[in-house]
């Protein structure tokens, strides 16, 4: 008794491992349906495996070469595999069920699931015998669809857009392809990503009152300064000597002048130069005023409080400049705008009133509310050498007052659209860009 138990439990673990070496799943089949005879006896076996499509269908019958799939009893069973469920232990076809192939098959019929943990229901063993199942065969049974349905994983290796193509079959495929035209109709609003700055709202512009070189810069970037504080100095060396030169002759003029009129006493032709030399005075003292105005106007003042923005005041010495260079600019720092640039391959329709959202870099979690004030009709080369759009946008009065020169990204809304537009705007515009259509 003790020999055959011996020699039964050693059936069994051969069986495994041959099933274990098998290297694909045609080797498995007839090894799941002829050997396990060895185990369990039984009179015909099949086994189903799950296909593409998540059905089962019969794969191999044991002591048959080549499977008909045309067969009555293959139909048959794989009608009844679709009373398989996630819960399915074990399948025992009713005597009504068997009436159709009843002729084909023994009276006792087991149908068990052959499943893996990491996939699921990859297939199923069908055995038929005249005699009925015991408890014991039913577990043994078990036992080896457990080791079966290991082995058959391994072999499961069909690639996952298969498996999804099969799976959208059939009306599955209809309702899935319905959902997505209802998904793409739903209304979104257009939107478009774009880097921003936040910029002083009108500020002075500090520019050269001159041709000439600047001398030095008098005040430091972020610099609060007062009205009335020199901000600029340009070289004023030819200033100072135009000047003096222009003194000169003023009181060389004065001088002659003064001689005319004491001639003029006693000679006609004297008094008759007086007014050339008032003339010549009233030259030389507007030649005088002129170069005293441009000395001063080289000494370059704040004309109201305000902060200083200015990138590197050593860059600008000794650098000529030409009248009305732009050199610094002088902003109120509660007075911001912030300037986006579009890119002409992502602007939307945007109008005056249009809602923004800032986030800064420094803080990307705080939202900033903003409204387009400007919209440009054309478009400009930006510092990154991108073309774009410079948009103009104030914040809201109850937002806080971020600090001038902070840079982040902003998204501009535009108008109300389909999601299918707002997906596929730009893949329909670079394929209209190619065709010409």
């Amino acid at each position: 008794m003790i020999d055959d138990k011996a020699a039964d439990l050693g059936k069994l673990l051969t069986l495994e491992q041959e099933v274990r070496q098998a290297d694909s799943l045609a080797a498995l089949t007839p090894l799941i349906c002829n050997r396990s005879r060895e185990i369990v006896d039984y009179t015909q076996a099949a086994l189903a495996v799950t296909n593409v499509s998540g059905n089962l269908r019969v794969n191999g019958f044991s002591d048959i070469a080549v499977l008909d799939r045309t067969a009555p009893l293959v139909a048959w069973i794989e009608d009844r595999l679709k009373d398989i469920t996630p819960d399915t232990e074990m399948l025992h076809p009713t005597a009504e069920q068997r009436e159709t192939v009843s002729d084909l098959v023994p009276e006792n019929i087991l149908i068990i699931p052959l499943r893996a943990a990491s996939k699921g229901l990859l297939g199923a063993l069908i055995v038929t015998r005249s005699l009925a199942f015991s408890d014991s065969d039913q577990a043994l049974l078990t036992h080896l669809a457990s080791v079966y349905g290991h082995a058959m994983a391994t072999h499961n290796d069909t690639p996952l857009l298969i498996r999804l193509r099969a799976r959208l079959s059939g009306r599955r495929k209809w309702a899935i392809a319905a959902a997505l035209v209802l998904l793409s109709l739903v209304p979104i609003k257009l939107t478009a990503i774009a880097p921003a700055e936040i910029t002083a709202a009108s500020p002075f512009i500090v520019a050269a009152p001159m041709q000439g070189v600047v001398d030095r810069v008098l005040v430091k970037p972020n610099e609060t300064v007062a009205i009335g504080t020199p901000l600029l100095q340009l070289v004023d060396v030819e200033l100072k000597s135009t000047l003096e030169v222009a003194r000169r002759a003023y009181r060389i003029a004065e001088a002659e002048l003064l001689r005319g009129r004491q001639l003029a006493f006693s000679s006609r032709e004297d008094k008759a130069q007086l007014a050339e030399l008032t003339a010549q005075v009233e030259l030389r003292r507007a030649e005088m005023n002129f170069a005293e105005g441009q000395l001063i106007r080289a000494t370059v003042k704040a004309p109201n409080n305000g902060l200083i923005i200015l990138d590197d005041p050593r860059k600008w010495q000794g650098r000529p400049v030409i009248t009305g260079e732009q050199i610094m600019k002088l902003a109120q720092p509660q007075f911001v705008e912030v300037e986006v640039q579009v890119p002409v391959a992502d602007a939307v329709t945007i109008s005056e009133g249009s809602r923004v959202d800032i986030f800064l870099d420094i803080d990307p979690i705080t939202r900033y509310r903003a409204e387009v004030t400007r919209v440009p009709y054309q478009s400009a080369m930006t510092e990154a050498g991108i073309l774009a759009y410079s948009v103009r946008a104030t914040l809201r009065s109850d937002a806080e007052i971020p600090r001038i020169g902070l840079r982040g990204s902003a998204r501009v809304h535009g108008p109300r659209t389909t999601l299918f537009y707002f997906l596929f705007r730009r893949p329909i515009t670079a394929l209209r860009q190619l065709i010409g259509v």
